[in-house]
């Protein structure tokens, strides 16, 4: 990924969609905001330890940097689900404001609207975006374990072929920041639903630090849905960046002992070619 620092509001974009002047994305980091706490400091998710006011201040600080209004983010009601929402104009700024207007049990976003930007939120679980080069369908996808295991990216590719004709091959992807196999220790349960999908499990599921603990890598994990659905390896980048082993620049769920804030990662195609 491509560092970019503007007004002191850091933020990530990936090295392969940035070379796409049709769309806008970026990652954002826990640095620049006005949040206070184990929210500190550009926490993007509305938390109970968390003022509203603080949350909106952050949004706005990071759009701003890219010209995108508040009212036109889209949000998801994350709830680990696999349930993929396409959005249309309709949708515009739902979540932005306020939680009580997300997309209800969503974990993932497409949209072919130009001007509607689909976020993500995570703190250690997977942020993905996906850009149909040709068809100019733009996704974005959260996929914890449960997610994962369900497949939630490889539904969502599906998705974007069977309703606007993308083809997998046309298919750019990024895998964001996320709990490295470093540091995601499972215990059986966990291990034995990972099985239940796939049955080469080699990089994938490692011997954890004891009896009945693995080490599960979500980046290959999830890779290999796309490898699967047909898109080439070299669409497919992959941030390698750990939250817990960085979580002074990335809020991690489990480094913090649940006391943190989330980051947001977002694409949308520009209204406008630069």
């Amino acid at each position: 990924m491509l560092k970019t620092v503007i007004h002191n509001v850091p933020f990530y974009r990936f090295s392969g969609l940035g070379s796409y002047h049709r769309i806008e994305h970026f990652i954002s980091t826990r640095k620049g905001g006005l949040s206070g706490g184990g929210q500190a400091s550009l926490n993007m998710g509305f938390m109970e330890a968390d003022a509203p006011g603080n949350v909106l201040a952050n949004r706005r600080l990071l759009l701003s940097e890219m010209d995108i209004p508040l009212e036109s983010v889209v949000f998801g009601e994350q709830r680990h689900t696999t349930n993929v929402a396409v959005v249309g104009k309709g949708e515009a700024g739902r979540g932005a404001k306020e939680k009580s207007s997300r997309l209800p049990e969503t974990d993932a976003l497409i949209t072919a609207v130009p001007g509607i930007c689909l976020v993500v939120l995570a703190a250690d679980c997977v942020p993905i975006l996906l850009y149909d080069t040709e068809c100019h369908v733009v996704a974005a996808v959260h996929a914890g374990w449960r997610g994962t295991v369900g497949q939630i990216v490889r539904k969502v590719v599906e998705r974007m072929v069977g309703e606007f004709g993308c083809r997998p091959r046309d298919i750019r992807a990024g895998i964001g920041p996320a709990i490295g196999p470093c540091c995601y220790e499972v215990g059986e349960e966990v291990w034995e639903k990972v099985r239940t999908v796939s049955e080469d499990l080699a990089g994938v599921v490692t011997p954890g630090r004891g009896k009945g603990k693995y080490f599960l890598d979500l980046w290959e994990a999830n890779r290999r849905q796309l490898l699967d659905v047909g898109l080439y390896s070299g669409q497919i980048e992959v941030a390698g960046v750990c939250t817990a082993c960085h979580h002074d620049e990335f809020y991690s769920y489990r480094a913090s002992g649940g006391d943190t804030g989330r980051f947001a990662a977002g694409i949308m195609l520009r209204t406008e070619q630069r």
